[in-house]
């Protein structure tokens, strides 16, 4: 079994702590020092905006300061994490954002406002491509979205979470087994909501389980480019799809050793391919900040640093 030698995660600490942004810094002291919660609350909430949405660049590949969706989302992956509770206020406001920005008639929340296209973004962001791109937003955000109503239950109204609860898994029915990969994540952040009623939690865990070997990278040369990386789908031991992609998740994690930057950080398999190039160079240096942080993580969690 490779592990990360105990050199290689000091270079990986010192990467984040000298030239990541100080949300990864909070990050990585809470996951691997004496971080607290609170601390990492603080910083994320430099990235929430009036409404309650976050935005500013908290996806390094959306520099929009207005708030989305998806930013949003992303926020409360983090809040999550640190194990924030319906009774703080970052999380009260980001949940009564999307609340706000839910779209009755369609039943779904558009990922991304058109302001976006005012401000240096990766291409897949421009506005007028979104919709075919995200599958009519029906699957991506809407499943991770209503994860965070059902965790966040308090905070939102009954009849609306268990109206999407029923939309989502119907619609995740109609989809073929090879899903496209973002659409299937959002479907495993639902999944693992532990709010999420047993009954919904057993069929879309059916599905999910079913369908995991059909989206997931398979081989090292996958992971070069953009992918389905398994610790993704499976980033603990105690992950729904830990056991089932079992053999995925010690490759990536090997993958993962040998691939190191020399700097101690992991690079994103992605550019913007030529599009804002002056302000992707310092997109690419904070995904190396969040990417290093969460590899460190996956590795931490499944006993694959020396010494830890």
């Amino acid at each position: 079994m490779k592990l990360l030698t105990g050199d290689s995660f000091e270079k990986a600490r010192t990467f984040v702590m000298e030239q990541g942004r100080e949300l990864e810094r909070r990050l990585l002291s809470y996951y691997f020092d004496d971080g607290t919660p609170a601390a990492v609350l603080d910083e994320l909430a430099n990235y929430q905006n009036q409404d309650g949405g976050f935005g500013k660049g908290l996806e390094p590949d959306i520099q929009m300061p207005d708030s989305s969706v998806v930013t949003t989302t992303i926020a409360l992956r983090i809040l999550r994490e640190v194990k924030a509770a319906s009774n703080d206020e970052i999380v009260r406001k980001a949940i009564q954002y999307l609340l706000a920005e839910y779209d009755s008639a369609q039943s779904i929340w558009p990922i991304v406002p058109q302001e976006v296209d005012e401000y240096p973004h990766a291409p897949w962001w421009n506005f007028e491509n979104t919709a075919d791109t995200f599958g009519n937003f029906l699957a991506n955000p809407r499943a991770e979205v209503v994860g965070y109503l059902h965790e966040y239950h308090e905070l939102a109204p009954t009849a609306l979470i268990k109206q999407l609860t029923v939309e989502i898994i119907e619609h995740v029915k109609t989809l073929s087994d090879e899903m496209e990969m973002y659409d299937f994540i959002c479907c495993v952040h639902l999944v693992e909501t532990a709010a999420l009623p047993q009954s919904a939690k057993d069929t879309l865990a059916e599905i999910v389980i079913q369908r995991a070997p059909s989206v997931v990278a398979h081989t090292p040369e996958e992971l070069t480019q953009p992918s389905a990386r398994p610790l993704w789908l499976a980033p603990t031991p105690t992950s729904l799809l830990a056991e089932t992609l079992k053999s995925e998740v010690d490759m990536n994690l090997d993958f993962d050793i040998e691939h190191q930057n020399s700097d101690g950080s992991w690079s994103p398999t992605w550019t913007w391919y030529g599009q804002y190039p002056e302000v992707w160079e310092q997109a690419e240096l904070h995904w190396k900040s969040c990417l290093t942080v969460e590899i460190l993580k996956a590795l931490k969690e499944f006993g694959r640093i020396e010494g830890l």
